[in-house]
């Protein structure tokens, strides 16, 4: 393997790199790629209509879920609602580490919301307040990676595994202010427990070892939204959310162990676990989305387009530097997300088909190729990546009403992207189903 191609930095896993911070403070580049293998950047939220429409919702918000796209919609909501859901999400991931290929399948099932909304009729229009738990993001994840470091004659395996759900509580209104114009607004509680393993299995020509790190971690945050929605006429609605930057808490525990065998038969070493504590603050920055759609006989477009600087990432009050770049790189990049979604009512019947589209660049600028031990020390491979194809994700759903006040509606996601180092190619198809049921009465 040429060194020269990628640089080589001493990581102490993604536990000890938590537990650590006076060690690892100036190492922007484990703080970004810990926050990538957590997920917390990655919020598309859930909602089988939304998914269905690619997330452009935006302008149309006239349910539940407006709480979690624009709590301006909530003014449109003029019966009681209840409304429960489930959300599956499959991964398929290949790894190929200089031409050594893992691949594997990991999946989950969980709730994807229920929500809770009551209008009040007013004289000026609409009044609606709202309470609701979704699942807004996943950090589901096992990935793999096998390789063979020809310089050291060593063959790796590097197992990471991690489960947990980011819910968001949401508490909202919207009221109608004119009959054009609607305002809302909505607190928002973050909170995920997440449980990963993280270990390194290393064979060299002397010995067999293995490092491994068990980790449970609490994530909580706030922030809130703040919603407009703008109604020109029956054909035409236009959206916007601001919301404000996400003040997240990490907070933990857990135990490294490292032990190993000499293969000449003298024997092997168990090194005592090493016990730590995880406390550490991160902000997330604003992030800006405005949709439109247009309402046609039968027919419903959507478009949305969002924005969020991702450089604007602090890790206890200071910006996430890549560290490899010594003229200052951010971690992250800025992210310009896409969404587009229709949606078709089939005359005389209580049936509604849609697709979508939604475009979600990845936004960080280096990740791990593998990591292996030396010295007794857990050490990585880092290099910048290059994204062959960006997020995106296809969308596929069908919604009906039964008994005039039970409606249920499904999704299928079809969605992939791949990315590459210097020396890895990493891809990942993503097939998620999200099926919603809702009860106004």
């Amino acid at each position: 393997m040429l060194k020269i191609t990628l640089s080589l930095i001493m990581i102490t896993a993604l536990f000890s790199l938590l537990c650590a911070p006076l060690q690892a403070q100036n190492n922007g580049t484990l703080e970004g790629i810990a926050l990538d293998k957590l997920g917390i950047l990655n919020t598309p939220g859930t909602g089988a209509r939304p998914f269905s429409m690619g997330g452009a919702y935006t302008a149309i918000s006239d349910d539940a879920f407006a709480l979690l796209y624009n709590p301006a919609g909530l003014a449109q909501v003029r019966r009681i609602e209840l409304s429960i859901g489930m959300h599956q999400l499959k991964n398929d991931i290949t790894n190929k580490f200089l031409g050594y290929s893992a691949e594997n399948t990991c999946s989950s099932t969980s709730i994807g919301h229920i929500a809770l909304i009551y209008p009040y009729p007013t004289y000026r229009g609409g009044l609606a307040l709202g309470f609701g738990v979704f699942r807004a993001g996943s950090s589901e994840l096992e990935s793999f990676k096998n390789g063979y470091l020809e310089d050291i004659q060593a063959v790796v395996q590097n197992k990471y595994l991690q489960s947990g759900n980011l819910y968001q509580y949401h508490i909202g209104a919207g009221m109608d202010i004119s009959p054009n114009i609607s305002l809302g607004a909505g607190i928002v509680i973050w909170d995920e427990s997440i449980d990963f393993t993280d270990e390194i299995n290393y064979n060299d020509p002397g010995s067999l070892a293995v490092w491994n790190d068990d980790v449970s971690l609490d994530v909580d945050g706030f922030s809130m939204n703040l919603g407009l929605l703008y109604r020109a006429n029956e054909f035409f609605k236009a959206g916007l959310m601001i919301t404000t930057p996400v003040w997240l808490s990490l907070n933990g525990d857990g135990i490294t162990n490292y032990d190993g065998t000499y293969k000449d038969g003298s024997g092997g070493w168990t090194v005592d676990p090493d016990y730590g504590v995880i406390d550490e603050n991160y902000t997330l920055p604003m992030k800006f989305r405005g949709g439109i759609a247009f309402f046609l006989p039968n027919f419903t477009l959507a478009c949305d387009v969002s924005y969020t600087d991702f450089t604007q990432v602090k890790r206890n009050g200071k910006p996430i530097l890549d560290s490899i770049d010594f003229l200052g790189r951010h971690m992250f990049n800025d992210v310009l997300e896409y969404n587009a979604g229709l949606e078709f009512t089939v005359p005389g019947a209580p049936m509604r088909l849609r697709c979508g589209y939604s475009y979600r660049p990845l936004a960080i600028a280096s990740i791990e190729e593998i990591g292996f031990i030396e010295e007794d020390y857990p050490t990585s491979y880092v290099g910048d990546v290059t994204t062959v194809r960006q997020r995106q994700f296809f969308t596929f759903g069908v919604g009906t009403i039964l008994s005039r006040v039970l409606s249920v509606d499904a999704t299928l996601a079809l969605g992939s992207f791949e990315r590459e180092t210097p020396n890895l190619d990493e891809k990942r198809d993503i097939t998620e189903f999200l099926l919603s049921t809702a009860y106004r009465f």
